[in-house]
């Protein structure tokens, strides 16, 4: 908020000190939700935005899908020593979960 000062009969106006102006307010939030979004959604970030934003490793190596004792399906990230599995590859924006029951 600006003050008013008459001085040498005329007006003047100041700025208070530990004011920020609204259009520095504005670029900040701007660019803070910007960034929210590439950090929420990195595969909509371009590729030199992806190599400094703290996020989510883009990973997209192989899974493995075998079945334990019980016969239960297990998708892991490294393979089983002594089983068989199977190799799978992947997109990396696609779900990799079997559904329940399967």
């Amino acid at each position: 908020m600006r003050r008013g000062d008459w001085r040498n009969g005329s007006m003047y106006w100041r700025r208070q000190a530990g004011r920020v102006s609204l259009w520095v307010l504005i670029v900040l939030g701007a660019l803070g939700g910007l960034v929210l979004y590439w950090y929420t959604t990195p595969q909509d970030a371009p590729s030199w935005v992806r190599s400094w934003l703290p996020g989510l490793p883009e990973y997209t190596g192989p899974l493995y899908r075998w079945h334990d004792d019980k016969g239960q399906l297990q998708v892991t990230d490294k393979p089983p020593k002594g089983r068989p599995y199977e190799t799978v590859q992947y997109r990396g924006d696609a779900n990799v979960v079997p559904p329940r029951g399967q």
